[in-house]
């Protein structure tokens, strides 16, 4: 009874892929100034791997470094923020207002103030993945079974170890959620800030395809970042299954 199963489900993304493919070369064969045919974007790309990927790296370092302060910091306040209630009330206003202060905006505001250097991406790409990270290691650290939570207390346990063997194993499951979502978000705003102030990036990448109608190069950056956003959140994926086993 599984094997039809383990074959539908192979096959069904497989039969939507292959009608996106025909619906692509419909589109580009009537209307060549909107999409390009595919083979012009796997050719573009096999034809200058280098350039994409030397994009890709910049683009990756501005975004997993941002992720990594993000998270840091978002965890740490999460924690606090479970334990002093006054600072939860005072975190959350100020989470909100980045989370909904448009990046675009914030992008060449702090290329004024740091240069035109790596620090502005890596600082979007920390606060992309800021508010993800908060609001799921908060809920996580803050659902703690009552019942086990008595158990401690009977039995003496210190704040730290209540922390240690019964609220962090707990959030785990959580925290792992906030990290998909925050490393997604931080590649998003890696490269959305790469739209002004850098010429290296897959940002920049397909604002230089734009200035010259390069629809190849267009398509390909946006597949190129795609799949290696998807890559990482597998990576997520794989650690969330190796470390969090109940």
């Amino acid at each position: 009874m599984k094997r039809p199963g383990l074959v539908l489900q192979w096959l069904a993304p497989l039969a939507v892929f292959a009608l996106l493919y025909l619906g692509w070369q419909a589109i580009a064969f009537n209307y060549r100034s909107i999409l390009p045919p595919f083979g012009d974007v796997t050719g573009d790309f096999l034809s200058r791997p280098g350039f994409y990927g030397t994009n890709l790296l910049a683009t990756l370092h501005a975004a997993l470094t941002g992720f990594a302060i993000g998270s840091a910091v978002a965890i740490l306040l999460a924690v606090l923020a479970v334990y002093f209630a006054s600072l939860r009330a005072a975190i959350l206003p100020v989470a909100l207002l980045l989370n909904v202060t448009p990046i675009v905006a914030i992008s060449p505001a702090l290329i004024v103030a740091f240069g035109f250097n790596a620090v502005p991406h890596i600082i979007v790409a920390a606060l992309a993945a800021f508010f993800p990270m908060l609001i799921n290691a908060m809920s996580g650290l803050r659902q703690v079974d009552r019942e086990a939570l008595d158990v401690f207390h009977a039995m003496s346990a210190s704040p730290v170890e209540v922390f240690l063997h019964l609220r962090l194993p707990g959030a785990l499951p959580q925290v792992f959620a906030g990290a998909k979502l925050g490393i997604t978000a931080a590649m998003v705003g890696a490269i959305v800030s790469e739209f002004t102030g850098t010429s290296r990036g897959i940002g920049a990448a397909i604002v230089m395809a734009t200035t010259y109608l390069n629809l190849s190069q267009m398509w390909v950056a946006i597949f190129v970042s795609a799949l290696t956003t998807l890559a990482l959140v597998g990576l997520v994926v794989l650690l969330e299954k190796l470390i969090v086993r109940w």
